[in-house]
């Protein structure tokens, strides 16, 4: 019975993952997130300090929350240099990787659960020939807004400075899902802000300083996104 179930689970997965399935989804989610682009006013902050920080080659790690995820998308500019968004290996991982393949990134998914060491080699490989890592630090299951670790331990296996991230908008609604996800509504304005983390992190660390530089890294990031939110005339952080 056990054996059954593995297999119309694998069936299952499968057919999730086929482009009939996660194909037709990510193609609609992307139009749905170039017309919320759109239709909102943007302005930026810091965004030619990026571009200057990646130029010549120079990869960076592009850190945000999950719940901010979708207009990242539009966050960042593949003329600028090669960036590849690490993803979930499940269902929604995949589809989220294929939208982001819509906008001219690159993606690789991520086991969370289990060893990455080969992930970890794909990065530093990645980073050695200037490709760009992003990802959102507290994917993909959360908790929300809690960081993990693996910004500081990849910034100390490549080298590359760590790059805050956060977008808003005035007007918006959230998704129920376990991070509130982050989507405008039409006719609004919107802010994207990048800013450079400008901590020093050493090669050799003792654990109690790779948490200390984790909660630092998790409490920048909220300021950051506290800002962004409250020039949007927001009170707190939305979500």
């Amino acid at each position: 019975m056990a054996s059954l179930e593995k297999r119309i689970r694998r069936r299952l997965d499968a057919i999730a993952a086929s482009d009939a399935i996660s194909g037709t989804a990510s193609r609609l989610i992307a139009s749905h997130i170039e017309k919320l682009y759109r239709q909102t006013e943007w302005e930026f902050e810091g965004r030619e300090d990026v571009i200057e920080a990646v130029s010549g080659g120079k990869p960076i790690i592009f850190a945000l929350w999950h719940g901010r995820l979708p207009m990242s998308a539009r966050g960042w500019d593949p003329t600028w240099s090669p960036f590849c968004v690490v993803t979930s290996a499940m269902i929604p991982g995949m589809v989220v990787g294929r939208v982001m393949r819509r906008f001219g990134l690159e993606t690789m998914p991520m086991k969370i659960k289990k060893s990455n060491t080969a992930a970890s080699l794909q990065v530093a490989r990645m980073s050695r020939a200037g490709t760009t890592i992003g990802f959102a630090i507290d994917g993909p299951d959360g908790p929300a807004r809690v960081a993990k670790n693996i910004p500081i331990d990849w910034a100390r296996l490549t080298g590359a400075p760590i790059w805050l991230y956060t977008n808003s908008v005035e007007r918006y609604r959230t998704i129920n899902s376990w991070d509130k996800m982050l989507l405008p509504r039409p006719g609004g304005r919107g802010v994207m802000m990048y800013r450079k983390w400008d901590v020093g992190i050493p090669k050799k660390i003792t654990p109690e300083t790779r948490e200390e530089l984790r909660a630092k890294l998790q409490a920048d990031l909220d300021a950051l996104t506290l800002e962004a939110d409250r020039r949007m005339g927001h009170e707190g952080l939305i979500n």
